[in-house]
């Protein structure tokens, strides 16, 4: 089991900082979003590249990495977005494969409107993952799925889409985002767990806080029971640190988000190093 954090959470910093800042918290994995601003932007470039590698080179226990989702989505109505979807996920699997990546994790589809999907819909997503997990096995990188967050509009919010989906694309894992689960209700959180355990590759911890996602887990013990139950079952894969910062009530200076990393790790140590000293 890995301790790592989403560099999401450091979005404001240069990428040699936000390692930086990982490490004096005692954080040795990244997450490496490719939309992180200070990457993105300039992404295209070679001396960004080489600089990224350079980077993440830095960290004793390697990253993941989570490819674009932002004003994407692999089943939209509109064919130029659904696209744009699959050429952005084959580049970040290029990416993965080159910055040594034990993972790289991609969302799941969801209908343009705000309705139930589509047989349509549900074909264009497969359509997507086919050609996505076929190019991740060319290059040996294990491409991961996200549990969507729950409403009318999305796929795999639920174990048994999740599952039907995976059982469709042999060779998939899971990407288990405790606070997207949780937001539907703690039986779901625990029940992608006790269903689909064996594919997951990844966890993004958090925890819900006055509606929003992605507040620190600490603060909410009501996440520790999905927690343990993770320990539990002998989990084993990446426990990623997602916090979304604007849900504190003001901005979070350098040696805070030190401090909120500290407190996240020290935690999450006290749920899964426990069991490996017992």
């Amino acid at each position: 089991m890995r301790i790592s954090c989403s560099s999401l959470f450091l979005w404001e910093y240069p990428m040699s900082e936000i390692m930086d800042i990982m490490l004096k918290a005692g954080i040795k994995s990244v997450e490496f979003w490719a939309e992180t601003p200070f990457f993105w932007l300039g992404r295209n470039n070679e001396i960004a590249i080489a600089e990224l590698i350079e980077t993440i080179s830095i960290m004793p226990e390697g990253c993941t990495l989570h490819a674009p989702v932002m004003d994407l989505n692999p089943s939209s109505y509109n064919d130029f977005v659904h696209e744009a979807t699959i050429k952005e996920t084959l580049w970040a699997i290029e990416l993965g494969k080159t910055v040594g990546a034990r993972v790289v994790t991609i969302h799941p589809g969801k209908r343009t409107a705000h309705r139930k999907p589509t047989n349509e819909d549900w074909r264009k997503f497969e359509n997507y993952l086919g050609i996505c997990l076929e190019k991740a096995k060319s290059m040996n990188v294990n491409l991961s799925l996200e549990n969507n967050m729950p409403g009318v509009q999305s796929m795999c919010s639920n174990p048994d889409e999740m599952k039907e989906v995976l059982d469709k694309f042999p060779g998939l894992f899971f990407t288990l985002d405790i606070v997207h689960a949780f937001l539907n209700s703690r039986n779901t959180a625990l029940s992608f767990i006790d269903e689909l355990g064996d594919k997951i590759i990844n966890v993004h911890v958090g925890a819900p806080h006055n509606g929003k996602p992605h507040h620190p887990a600490n603060y909410e013990k009501k996440m520790e029971i999905v927690l343990q139950r993770l320990c539990d079952m002998g989990y084993k894969g990446d426990l990623t640190i997602e916090i979304d910062d604007q849900t504190y009530p003001a901005q979070l200076s350098r040696e805070d988000k030190i401090t909120e990393l500290i407190r996240e790790r020290e935690y999450l140590e006290s749920i899964f190093m426990k069991k490996t000293t017992t």
